[in-house]
């Protein structure tokens, strides 16, 4: 199988093309390289050093034919969103569109689609948050990935095009940005950040708010098994364990051996008070089930950090 990947030199679409070429798929990757931050390109993947919504797409997209696209790319920060709501919907909704409807034409065989379960329920009333269809995202972020997910909906009911929207929690792990500024929007990464320059932490609010977070290599596995099956809509990928942020930064303190200046500051507007999704949409629809408990995950994480950054 040929899958083209956009978003492949980054956090996780780099891990989803390690993982695809160890089992003997073909892989294209597209990725923009335009962040300053580190990229992990595979050395056998064919990379185009190109944005997902460039006009060469049409080009490489008849040249390459892919059967499945994975669609990875887009603008992933929510306080980005809140701030420019256009820029963020010209990325996730309309340029995001641009390459459906050039998959389509193509002949692409299969969407997947990296949704927002957390961005997309919001302060939803239940928690562990189910798979729910019409959702009422609180920011910009979180309705535009809703409102991509319709348009593969609407694809697929009327040109047949196939795709799986994996409404994915909070991923971490090994390759994420260490970032002051958080660009790959995870309180992980930020903290262990500070960790490393010597900076004190910083939780907005006081710590009791709540994430769901999935180590990176059970998300990869779960868009492996959305690449290789055959269901068709929308599945929570999670691990169902709701965990606080203050409890992430007193894990990590732990794992680093030392305490760490910690600064409390006011909530941010568009901020989610608790994130936990039900994950028994991915367990029946694509066989899929998390295997890394947080504190494994978290440790491989830290360790990842301090051998690249230090």
């Amino acid at each position: 199988m040929k899958v083209l990947v956009t978003g492949g030199v980054g956090f996780i679409g780099s891990h989803l093309v390690d993982a695809l070429v160890s089992v003997g798929h073909s892989v294209v990757v597209v990725d923009h390289h335009q962040r300053e931050k580190r990229r992990y390109p595979n050395e056998q993947a064919t990379v185009y050093k190109m944005d997902f919504n460039d006009e060469r797409m049409v080009s490489v997209l008849a040249e390459e034919k892919p059967d499945v696209i994975c669609h990875l790319a887009a603008q992933i920060s929510v306080t980005k969103s809140i701030a420019d709501p256009l820029h963020d919907a010209g990325r996730n909704i309309v340029d995001s569109l641009e390459l459906l409807e050039r998959a389509r034409v193509a002949g692409v065989k299969k969407m997947v689609f990296a949704s927002s379960g957390g961005a997309i329920y919001g302060d939803h009333p239940l928690q562990p948050t189910p798979l729910v269809e019409n959702c009422c995202p609180a920011t910009p972020y979180g309705v535009s990935k809703q409102v991509f997910e319709y348009y593969l909906a609407a694809y697929y009911k009327t040109h047949g095009l196939p795709y799986v929207a994996l409404r994915f929690a909070n991923i971490y792990g090994p390759r994420q940005q260490a970032s002051k500024l958080g660009e790959e929007g995870n309180v992980i990464s930020i903290f262990l950040n500070r960790l490393l320059t010597g900076q004190p932490a910083v939780i907005f609010g006081d710590g009791a708010t709540t994430r769901d977070y999935l180590f990176v290599y059970d998300a990869v596995a779960a868009l492996m098994a959305a690449i290789a099956g055959d269901f068709v809509g929308a599945v929570n990928v999670s691990t169902g364990i709701e965990t606080s942020v203050q409890g992430v930064f007193d894990e990590l303190v732990v794992i680093h051996g030392q305490e760490h200046p910690l600064q409390y500051l006011p909530m941010r507007a568009g901020e989610t008070m608790r994130s936990v999704l039900d994950n028994s949409s991915a367990r029946a629809r694509l066989g899929w089930e998390p295997k890394t408990s947080f504190r494994d995950g978290l440790r491989l994480t830290y360790d990842w950090f301090m051998e690249v950054f230090r």
